[in-house]
């Protein structure tokens, strides 16, 4: 529990120096996207964890599809990819500072679940992400029961209706290492598996999702 609590301190206080610096800075300039890559890097120390990635993010993958475990996953990514991504995430997490300082400044994408207009706004927002590869949760929100949980239909949508090309990304035993849910903490390896880009046919999302679920099983 103590090494929860300091790790827990140490993420929040990261998050929110990356908020003030961000707030001081011209956005997308090259000292903004330096600091970006800083804060996100120390961010996922500071949680216990680095990151092994195997497979290749494609240079010219427009999104890409992730599960969702824990709020550290955003940073693991932005480590990983670096400045070039955009988050999709929904309102009540992300509206809520010092996280909304960040959203804000890099621009990331916000859903009110809630709004029934909500999905006219996300193929707004996404079209509008050009030349950034916007990473999407498909799940909807965190899963905390240790498996990729159902996915939801906003995300096949947007594939189908903007042609975007799309690859799996699955996130491996981050809770494990730091667990908001149960209070745990340890120091260890994030594996990040990049699955080949999809082919949009029938059943494509059905078939990406147990794809995705055999591979966040293995061990």
């Amino acid at each position: 529990m103590l090494s929860f609590i300091i790790k827990k301190y140490k993420v929040y206080l990261t998050i929110a120096a990356e908020s003030i610096a961000l707030s001081l800075c011209p956005r997308h300039g090259k000292l903004f996207n330096k600091l970006r890559l800083f804060f996100s890097v120390n961010i996922v120390r500071n949680a216990g964890a680095t990151v092994n990635l195997s497979g290749v993010i494609d240079d010219d993958t427009d999104i890409l599809i992730v599960n969702h475990q824990s709020m550290t996953d955003i940073f693991v990514l932005e480590e990983i990819i670096g400045n070039d991504v955009r988050f999709v995430g929904r309102t009540g997490i992300m509206d809520k500072w010092p996280i909304s300082g960040i959203v804000d400044r890099v621009g990331h994408i916000t859903v009110d679940q809630q709004d029934r207009r909500a999905i006219i706004k996300l193929l707004k927002d996404v079209r509008n992400c050009k030349d950034k590869k916007v990473i999407i949760f498909p799940e909807g929100t965190r899963s905390q029961s240790g498996k990729i949980e159902a996915f939801e239909g906003g995300t096949k949508l947007v594939v189908e209706k903007l042609k975007l090309k799309a690859q799996p990304v699955v996130i491996k035993n981050i809770l494990s290492i730091y667990n908001e849910s149960v209070k745990t903490a340890k120091s260890g390896v994030v594996e990040v598996e990049a699955l080949p880009a999809i082919t949009v046919a029938e059943g494509w999302y059905d078939k990406i999702q147990q794809d995705m679920k055999t591979i966040f099983e293995q061990k």
